[in-house]
C-alpha cells in the first residue's frame, strides 16, 4: 500500500518517518526532558542507523523483539527501526520483575531483547531458557552505531502495512498481561486521525507525554507527530524517575 492508496496518509511507520524527513527535515520532532532534541531528519537518519545495527546483529523481518527501555530517544528509535525491518516491537513494562518479564517474553516468543543498562540485573535474574536472552542487545551499542550513520543511508524494503508492528501487552491488573497484535496501519490510521480530525493537530501544538513509553499513548503521540510535521509539534518525553522535570518544564519547546 502506498500513501496514495491510504488516502494520502503513509501506510507504515517507516513511510511516515521517511516522508516527514523529506518534507520537514529541520523541524523539531521530539524533545526529551532530560535528554535530546531531534529534528525529523535526525529521526530518519537515526532510525535507519538503528535498523542497520539491528540487522547486523541478526534481527530479521517477522522477529519479535522485546524493548526494555525508559523514556529516552533509544525507545522510539528502536520501535521505528524494528518497524522498518518488518520486525515487531514488544514493549516491556519497566516495572516488571522476574515473573511478569518471563511471562511476556515467553508469551510473545521473543527473538531478541533490546535493553538499557539499568535493566541488566533483571535480565540476569531470568531463567536461562526464557526466549530472547540469547540475543540481548544493549541499547547503547545501537545508539553508538546509529550516531555514525551518514548519507547515503541504506535502503530497506518497504514493510507491509498489515504486518505486525507491535505486540502490546496489557498491564496485567486482572491477570497475566495479554498481548495485543497491532499492525503498522493501526498506528498510521490512529496518528492520522489526530491530524485530520479532533484535536486537529497543527504547527502550533506541542504534545507532552509523561507516561512511560511502554504504554500505548506515547507511541501514538510519536506517530501523530510524524504525520503532523510542524516545527514545534513534537514530543516532550519526561522521565518519570525525574518528576520535578514534569512539573518544572511543562511547556518546553513552545
Amino acid at each position: 500500500m502506498t500513501a496514495a492508496d491510504a488516502g494520502g496518509l503513509p501506510g507504515t511507520l517507516a513511510e511516515a518517518t521517511r516522508a516527514a524527513a523529506q518534507r520537514w527535515p529541520d523541524r523539531t520532532a521530539w524533545r526529551f526532558d532530560p535528554g535530546d532534541t531531534l529534528t525529523f531528519a535526525d529521526v530518519h537518519r537515526l532510525t535507519t542507523g538503528y535498523a542497520q545495527a539491528l540487522r547486523d546483529r541478526g534481527v530479521r523481518a517477522g522477529d519479535r523483539v522485546a524493548v526494555l527501555l525508559g523514556n529516552e530517544a533509544a525507545f522510539p528509535l528502536t520501535w521505528l527501526a524494528l518497524s522498518l525491518l518488518g520486525a515487531a516491537a514488544v514493549p516491556v513494562n519497566t516495572r516488571c520483575q522476574t515473573a511478569d518479564a518471563s511471562h511476556v517474553l515467553r508469551a510473545c516468543q521473543a527473538s531478541a531483547i533490546v535493553a538499557g543498562a539499568r535493566f541488566r540485573p533483571l535480565l540476569e535474574r531470568l531463567p536461562r531458557d526464557v526466549p530472547g536472552l540469547a540475543l540481548t542487545i544493549p541499547a547503547a551499542d545501537l545508539a553508538a552505531v546509529a550516531a555514525r550513520a551518514s548519507a547515503p543511508l541504506p535502503r530497506f524494503p518497504d514493510p507491509d502495512p498489515a504486518a505486525t508492528a507491535n505486540i502490546q501487552f496489557t498491564s496485567g491488573t486482572t491477570g497475566r498481561p495479554k498481548g495485543c497484535v497491532l499492525p503498522n496501519r493501526y498506528w498510521t490510521c490512529l496518528g492520522g486521525s489526530l491530524v485530520t480530525d479532533f484535536p486537529f493537530l497543527t504547527e502550533r501544538d506541542v504534545m507532552m507525554t509523561a507516561q512511560q513509553f511502554h504504554y500505548i499513548d506515547p507511541q501514538w503521540n510519536v506517530a501523530a507527530a510524524l504525520l503532523a510535521g510542524a516545527d514545534t509539534t513534537g514530543i516532550v518525553l519526561a522521565d518519570l524517575r525525574e518528576p520535578g522535570a514534569i512539573v518544572a518544564n511543562p511547556t518546553n519547546g513552545r
